[in-house]
């Protein structure tokens, strides 16, 4: 299944030739797969990731989202949806900002996801991967905002805010909470990974941006 979701999206962007303008391919699309990176203060940059592994002991034990140094693996490939129990939007239409969407691991087809449960390291809110085959419920649903400007649509390479649509908090990651040995264990599967989590503000934490990907256009 995993190989499946992703040679899928290859033969979609094979099929659907960009006949639009320059200026439209600068957006992020329906039905994309794409990297959605966060950058450090440093420079460093991680990109948000998941696999099937568990964090057990801590928080809802549901699938762990982080934000991975890797930036070369499919773990971190995301599909860009409709939002839950909504009309699924049309493939390589724009997303307009202040759209409800679903994002769905590729790997794995369970949605990024979040709810009234503390993270692990942060104590803050909990993200997680969550749902079947793509479907889960109402807290997999995110807006997408601009961190500046007047655009209207999401557009690639700039830094964008994706706000929690059931709790009102952001997506947010940093390197002050990252799994180590002292806090995961010297067999931790997410090592040097950061925590993803979901918090009130609006700030260089919750700032990321989407660079890469398999962009579909009509």
């Amino acid at each position: 299944m995993k190989t499946n979701s992703f040679f899928l999206i290859i033969a979609l962007a094979l099929v659907f030739t960009i006949v639009a303008g320059d200026d439209d391919t600068k957006y992020v699309t329906c039905g994309s797969a794409v990297k959605i990176t966060h950058a450090e203060g440093n420079g460093s940059e991680y990109n948000l990731a998941s696999d099937n592994h568990h964090m057990n002991g801590s928080g809802s034990g549901q699938q762990l989202v982080t934000s991975s140094p890797d930036l070369s693996k499919t773990s971190s490939l995301w599909m860009v949806r409709s939002a839950h129990a909504t009309k699924p939007c049309n493939v390589g239409d724009k997303i307009p900002y202040g759209s409800r969407i679903r994002l769905t691991h590729l790997n794995t087809n369970s949605n990024l996801h979040s709810h009234l449960v503390r993270s692990p390291l942060s104590n803050q809110q909990e993200v997680s991967g969550y749902g079947n085959s793509g479907e889960g419920d109402s807290g997999d649903d995110w807006v997408v905002q601009p961190a500046r400007g007047s655009e209207k649509f999401w557009e690639k390479d700039q830094f964008v805010y994706f706000q929690h649509a059931d709790t009102g908090m952001y997506l947010g990651s940093t390197e002050q909470a990252q799994f180590t040995t002292r806090n995961c264990g010297h067999n931790c599967p997410v090592m040097n990974h950061l925590e993803v989590f979901a918090r009130k503000s609006k700030d260089s934490f919750t700032k990321w941006k989407t660079s890469v990907g398999v962009f579909l256009y009509h």
